[in-house]
């Protein structure tokens, strides 16, 4: 008597959001790199203009606010905040020289995080000639990491520049859903694998991460008391291929690109099992992508002890950029 087991799989839409990362006490006072500042209009004494800075953390820690000097005389009474990248949302003042960027719920940022940092609202000053602004991150109430930026020509002769590349994240999968006919009487139906091919793109600064979840367990729908024992509780512990036992349902993964498996298990070609829940986040990756390829293998094994049934279950892959 022929068993039939399925599994329906669904790619979510794109989803983007900024996460805490708890750390560990860190050692400050290290250099800022790939420190940059930009005007919107390099002309003396103009106003309405966007300040923009841009730089990566050395150190890992809980920034409060962000300090840069700007050239004396610039004014700035109302400025507002429009975009920022890699801090929480927060408020800016301008005091003399000095514009603090004071972040309203502050959270642990990453080494190696890139900030960007955009200010509406500001008059440029009247002098000519280039300037540097110095940034300066605050944990604690204590200066910590600093640098200096290349020069800004501020000047009646400059002409302004701006390139805006809208952020972009493409995520596909070749497959929705698909069906297992699993029988316990021929061998090459009793352990069975289906491959799932998933695409992921995009110009996130920081790269990305894959989450993989699943709605239950493979359950009957006539028994709902039959279920497919995950083969693992989750990527920490895997199995090999050849110690996979029957009863029991999991996947493999395999990450081609900038992109790479975040457990030992899943980078050993070993198989793990699916967590419902929050899911886990089986692939990332620090930086921009034009293509990678993630092929995750499912894979099911059975004997007379598993009930006849059709068991399903639904698996969700979630790709959440980090800009």
């Amino acid at each position: 008597m022929s068993r039939m087991w399925k599994t329906r799989l669904a790619a979510l839409a794109v989803l983007t959001t900024t996460a805490g990362v708890g750390l560990a006490a860190p050692a400050y006072a290290a250099p800022l790199t790939n420190v940059s500042w930009s005007l919107s209009q390099p002309q003396p004494g103009t106003a309405n203009v966007r300040y923009t800075w841009s730089f990566t953390t050395p150190s890992g820690g809980i920034i409060q606010s962000v300090t840069f000097t700007v050239p004396a005389a610039t004014a700035g009474s109302s400025l507002t905040v429009p975009d920022v990248y890699g801090l929480t949302g927060g408020t800016a003042a301008l005091s003399g020289t000095t514009v603090t960027y004071t972040v309203t719920a502050p959270a642990a940022v990453a080494a190696g995080t890139s900030i960007l940092v955009s200010i509406d609202g500001f008059t440029n000053t009247t002098s000519t000639g280039p300037f540097t602004s110095t940034v300066t991150t605050v944990v604690g109430g204590t200066n910590t990491d600093t640098a200096v930026s290349g020069p800004v020509t501020i000047s009646p002769s400059s002409t302004a520049v701006t390139v805006v590349v809208a952020r972009s994240t493409a995520f596909s999968s070749d497959t929705t859903s698909f069906n297992m006919l699993m029988d316990p009487s021929v061998s090459a139906l009793t352990d069975q694998t289906r491959a799932v091919n998933l695409t992921v793109a995009t110009n996130a600064a920081s790269g990305y991460v894959l989450n993989v979840k699943t709605s239950q367990p493979l359950t009957g729908t006539l028994h709902n008391t039959s279920q497919f024992t995950p083969v693992t509780g989750g990527m920490a512990t895997g199995v090999a291929t050849g110690a996979f036992s029957t009863g029991r349902f999991g996947y493999s993964l395999t990450a081609s690109g900038v992109g790479a498996a975040t457990s030992a298990p899943l980078t050993s070609g070993n198989y793990v099992g699916y967590t419902t829940g929050s899911g886990e986040d089986v692939v990332s990756a620090t930086g921009p992508t034009n293509g990678d390829t993630v092929v995750i293998t499912n894979r099911a094994k059975i004997d007379y002890s598993q009930r006849a049934d059709n068991y399903t279950a639904t698996v969700t892959y979630t790709v959440v950029p980090n800009y």
